[in-house]
């Protein structure tokens, strides 16, 4: 589980990254990827993933998460819910 505090992104304690507008960083400040409107990219500019209604699609699988149950893995913070879909996809669950 992932713990949004302000901009900063602890899981079991430890920081793992941060949000700076739209782009998402590790801990070491490196870009991991960015949020364009629903849409979630890696750092290349790749598309790993959508949010359509209810549900976050991956794009390299079938896969889908309900955007509700995703908050109870990406929890805390005020970031949208394509930022916490990006969090969950770019840093794990």
């Amino acid at each position: 589980m992932i713990n949004v505090s302000g901009h900063d992104l602890f899981r079991g304690g430890q920081k793992i990254g941060y949000i700076q507008n739209n782009d998402i960083f590790s801990h070491d400040g490196k870009k991991v990827g960015f949020v364009d409107g629903s849409h979630v990219f890696n750092r290349d500019g790749h598309k790993l993933a959508y949010l359509e209604g209810d549900y976050i699609y991956h794009t390299q699988d079938s896969q889908k998460i309900r955007i509700e149950d995703n908050h109870q893995h990406v929890s805390g913070g005020a970031i949208s819910d394509t930022q916490r879909a990006a969090v969950r996809v770019l840093l794990g669950d």
